[in-house]
């Protein structure tokens, strides 16, 4: 691999940091991957994680608002105090 790839327009140093992200430093160097292939590969698990990070987003948010909108409704509840026994 050169300085950058024809078909990916990966640097070098941009596939090793794919590679080593994905586990397979050693089968691009060894050859058993392209840089293409890792970079399609690096693409796809970014794109995962941020469909992920984005859902869990929208989870915590709707949680956080129901959690105020409960808060706002039950804001005063009545307690019993249990007194020790006098005597």
């Amino acid at each position: 691999m050169r300085n950058t790839c024809r078909g990916c327009g990966a640097s070098e140093s941009q596939a090793i940091a794919n590679a080593k992200a994905l586990g397979l430093e050693l089968e691009l160097q060894s050859g058993v991957y392209t840089c293409c292939q890792v970079a399609n590969w690096a693409r796809e698990q970014l794109s995962a994680w941020r469909e992920a990070a984005k859902e869990d987003c929208e989870t915590a948010h709707e949680l956080r608002e129901r959690a105020e909108s409960k808060e706002a409704e039950a804001a005063l509840v009545p307690v019993r105090v249990r007194r020790p026994r006098v005597g």
